[in-house]
């Protein structure tokens, strides 16, 4: 494999997925809708494509002469059917790579696309998944992460208001699966140069099993404070996200997420298969947490 084209312009995955794959030498392409990360792309001695993944044209020439792309639906904010939103850049891409030169794809997906429905924004990575699954000739690997750790920095404001972190979701003893970004893109990247699966197949991520009060325990500690994990109700949950600005689109399908971590049904799978974890644990992005926490203060 010598071209690559990588989605998700420069994010916390696809940055380190471009480095790696130009420190092997392979000829990268990144696409973006940013103008502003051109610059940054071309210092990582790859090639810039701005355009919109909503864009089934620009998406066809972006993978024109490819062999290997790595996927990703980027976060959609501006609609009002989010699920719509994502399938709609799922079509985009699986159009672009039917009858394409791309004989491999790593596609970031997350636990819980096995079930496809009851998931929130993950039905629409089952949707995706299911998509890909039907391109013949076109080796897939969807990756499935757990919760990741940097959804935590988003609770700060809630630590500075009430002095606690919480969701729908964490209830006492049960954990969660969490991982890290750079996690990811480590296996990412390993598949992308690999190239050793076939078929359509999917692989768990996992960095570390804890529960929501350890997590709380832990970055609590970090930041020098005493801080209680609280399970809020499901009509707290989506009270507490539209107050917060999240569009009425997406906080319910995020308090169906919650749900489904809180009743195990979205990591069921990925307890089955019992992946063994990457190197990054908790105490490790506490470090980072305390850093967020910092520069919001």
């Amino acid at each position: 494999m010598k071209k690559y084209v990588i989605t998700g312009s420069i994010g916390h995955i696809s940055k380190p997925v471009v480095e790696g794959l130009v420190k092997a030498g392979k000829e990268v392409s990144v696409i973006t809708s940013d103008t502003g990360k051109v610059a940054a792309i071309e210092a990582l001695g790859a090639t810039a494509l701005v355009g919109s993944v909503s864009d089934r044209d620009f998406v066809k020439r972006a993978f024109q002469g490819a062999d290997a792309v790595y996927s990703m639906i980027p976060p959609i904010w501006q609609t009002t059917d989010w699920r719509a939103a994502q399938n709609e850049v799922g079509r985009a891409y699986t159009d672009a790579l039917r009858g394409s030169t791309v004989k491999y794809v790593v596609n970031l997906s997350s636990i819980g696309a096995h079930l496809g429905e009851g998931v929130g924004p993950v039905n629409a990575l089952a949707d995706f998944e299911k998509m890909l699954n039907g391109l013949p000739g076109i080796h897939v690997k969807h990756l499935r992460p757990g919760y990741f750790f940097y959804n935590f920095t988003h609770q700060i404001g809630l630590i500075n208001n009430a002095g606690i972190l919480g969701d729908n979701f964490g209830l006492e003893n049960q954990k969660v699966p969490l991982v890290h970004t750079r996690d990811i893109a480590a296996v990412a990247l390993e598949e992308l140069l690999g190239v050793s699966f076939t078929g359509k197949s999917f692989r768990y991520i996992v960095s570390d099993h804890r529960t929501l009060q350890d997590v709380a325990r832990v970055l609590g500690q970090a930041i020098g404070k005493n801080i209680p994990w609280v399970v809020f109700t499901d009509e707290q949950a989506l009270k507490g996200a539209l107050d917060a600005g999240v569009p009425a689109s997406h906080a319910g399908p995020f308090v169906e997420m919650g749900i489904a971590l809180r009743t195990g049904r979205m990591q069921e799978d990925l307890e089955k298969t019992n992946p063994a974890p990457g190197p990054t644990k908790l105490e490790d992005f506490a470090a980072e947490f305390r850093a967020a926490f910092t520069s919001a203060q």
